[in-house]
């Protein structure tokens, strides 16, 4: 990974329990798969990480039971479960209900349908409705599947009812179906490669101006090289930079838009994981 964001990864990381602090998350990380270690050393793990103030993020694989996902949220562990680790979201209502009790947070990416009830497999989207309105903060990627923007609208005012956060990977251009959803407070991620630039420009900003008021934001992650114009006007609409490319000559016009980017810290509950792919 390229950019202002991108860090070394080859370079030795502090380690807490044994497992080193992630070295692309701007605060004190770990990330943990469920099948790394056995129940009881995660449980371990999830109080070393309290003791020394960090904070660890278990990837749900649907390894574990529903009661030892509760009692790793509790000891203050993260959890984040997809619909390609475990597909019955909704028992992680009791996730995170316990998640939050130890001052943690429960997300979901959805990379599929939204599921008739009746079909075997997939995430009703019911099941999903509920998620938010107990809490769990939603990742929903349209990439395989186009959704409804009425759903979408639902879904985010759920999010709010419980208190969640509610994030769109969006592939494909910006439209005022998108901006409308920015201004429920819902995050949206968008790549540069499908915002059609510069034809584009004024509906990302607007999206941008909308989330913004809403207290959340469009993050643009940029893949390929744009003109600094269309960066200035989405700068200045408070569009989120994520430079991916290789940093610039320092004579280029671009390295004020890269200084900016690497300066910004970027919400932990607004991206699923890592900030390094539009999902």
């Amino acid at each position: 990974m390229y950019g202002p964001h991108a860090k070394d990864a080859e370079s030795a990381s502090p380690c807490i329990y044994g497992l080193p602090l992630d070295p692309t998350s701007p605060d004190r990380t770990i990330t943990v798969r469920d099948d790394r270690l056995e129940f009881p050393a995660l449980l371990d793990a999830a109080a070393a990480c309290r003791r020394e103030g960090a904070r660890l993020r278990l990837v749900d694989q649907g390894r574990l039971s529903v009661s030892e996902l509760e009692w790793l949220g509790e000891a203050g562990a993260s959890v984040y479960s997809s619909d390609t680790g475990r597909v019955d979201g909704a028992e992680l209502v009791l996730v995170g209900k316990a998640a939050r009790r130890g001052g943690a947070v429960t997300a979901y990416f959805l990379e599929g349908a939204f599921a008739d009830p009746a079909a075997p497999g997939g995430l009703a989207y019911e099941t999903l409705r509920e998620l938010g309105r107990s809490g769990l903060d939603l990742h929903v990627s349209d990439k395989v599947h186009p959704r409804d923007a009425g759903r979408l609208g639902e879904l985010a005012y759920d999010c709010g009812r419980g208190s969640a956060v509610f994030v769109l990977y969006h592939h494909g251009p910006i439209e005022s179906g998108h901006v409308e959803l920015a201004a429920q407070g819902i995050w949206i991620h968008v790549s540069s490669r499908d915002a059609s630039i510069p034809d584009g420009v004024q509906a990302l900003a607007d999206c941008a101006r909308a989330a913004r008021r809403a207290g959340t934001g469009l993050v643009f992650h940029i893949e390929n090289p744009i003109d600094p114009p269309a960066l200035a006007d989405l700068s200045a609409a408070g569009a989120i930079l994520l430079f991916k490319t290789p940093p610039s000559d320092y004579r280029s016009p671009l390295r004020p838009f890269e200084a900016a980017a690497g300066a910004v810290r970027l919400d932990s509950r607004a991206f699923y994981l890592f900030t390094d792919a539009v999902l």
